[in-house]
């Protein structure tokens, strides 16, 4: 078990958290690159009371499709919220036609390649453990209006419907939209224009709903009000299936430039979040998604760490600081 931060109140310490049911934790953002830290890592975060992980579906080759790797690292009680972004941010490098609403039907069927990939690895841990693993599969609707069109988009989405997804439901999950005259972060089509899709398939929000990122809409809006708009939204239409907290900043940081996608932490006043103080998140903004978000099934945490460099024991105390954020944040209602 970790040990408690010196000076913390032992009824706040996550390490001593009887569980944090539906609280997923994106380690493979939190991970080192080196393969001994990455374990090190992911065996620190069993400690922290979480229900699974936000679990990165890379590119093929990578060491963490390997049978073995999830055996080491995926403890067989966690949950699996499994995303595609890490596989879709490389392939639009190459291909800025990829994504199920390409237009493309070569880039298109790559991507309807790629969700099948997810689909098979929750066959594959649902058949080894003889539980459904993998509750839902983060889908996107890229590439967006400049290369795609809705009516692909709906095509994809109805033939992965029809797959058997061991139980996973599908989460469309809302990326930045393109907005006219602004450099986008992922620029794909709008929420509205997502939720208006997704109820037009006419399916119950367990096998389609939708997912939201904190710091996704608030790059979109350059601030918070979207956020709080869109997670408003999306449980009003009875379609929120997962809320992710990753933060964002109009500043200039040691994540990025302003306005881009790198998993800032929240702010906050853990000695563990001072490098994030930039950050547009914090435990208000989280406290008011909750509100809005009211009984939603899974709640995810996606931060990364800076510097890039920093070592494990680093890397588990922003994630035992932004746990207890959000804990903070779910006690004042």
């Amino acid at each position: 078990m970790s040990e408690p931060t010196p000076g913390a109140d032992p009824a706040q310490d996550p390490a001593q958290d009887p569980g944090r049911p539906g609280t997923l934790v994106a380690g493979y953002v939190l991970a080192p690159a080196d393969p001994a830290g990455e374990e090190e890592l992911f065996a620190g975060l069993a400690d922290l009371g979480v229900a699974g992980l936000e679990h990165a579906l890379p590119p093929e080759g990578a060491p963490s499709l390997e049978p073995g790797w999830v055996q080491r690292n995926v403890r067989p009680e966690w949950d699996l919220l499994v995303t595609l972004v890490p596989t879709m941010v490389p392939r639009l490098g190459t291909d800025p036609g990829y994504g199920l609403s390409s237009t493309d039907p070569g880039s298109r069927a790559r991507a309807l390649a790629d969700v099948a990939r997810a689909r098979d690895l929750a066959l594959s841990l649902a058949d080894g453990s003889g539980r459904r693993r993998v509750v839902g599969i983060e889908v996107h609707s890229a590439p967006g209006p400049r290369a795609g069109s809705l009516d692909a988009l709906a095509r994809s989405l109805e033939e992965v419907l029809s797959w058997d997804l061991a139980g996973a439901g599908l989460v469309l999950e809302h990326c930045d939209a393109l907005v006219p005259g602004r450099t986008p972060a992922k620029g794909f089509w709008s929420l509205e224009e997502e939720i208006a899709l997704v109820h037009a398939l006419g399916l119950p929000a367990e096998r389609l709903g939708s997912g939201f990122n904190w710091g996704r809409s608030a790059i979109e809006g350059r601030g918070a009000a979207l956020a709080l708009e869109h997670v408003r939204t999306l449980a009003a239409e009875g379609l929120l299936r997962s809320v992710v907290f990753s933060g964002a900043t109009g500043e200039e940081s040691p994540w990025s430039p302003a306005w881009a996608d790198t998993h800032v932490p929240p702010r906050g006043d853990d000695p563990a979040l001072a490098l994030s103080a930039p950050s547009l998140l914090g435990r208000e903004e989280v406290a008011e998604t909750l509100r809005a978000a009211g009984d939603v099934p899974h709640v995810g945490l996606k931060v990364a760490v800076r510097p890039e460099d920093a070592d494990v024991a680093t890397r588990l105390a922003v994630a035992r600081a932004c746990l207890a954020l959000v804990d903070g944040a779910r006690a004042a209602g």
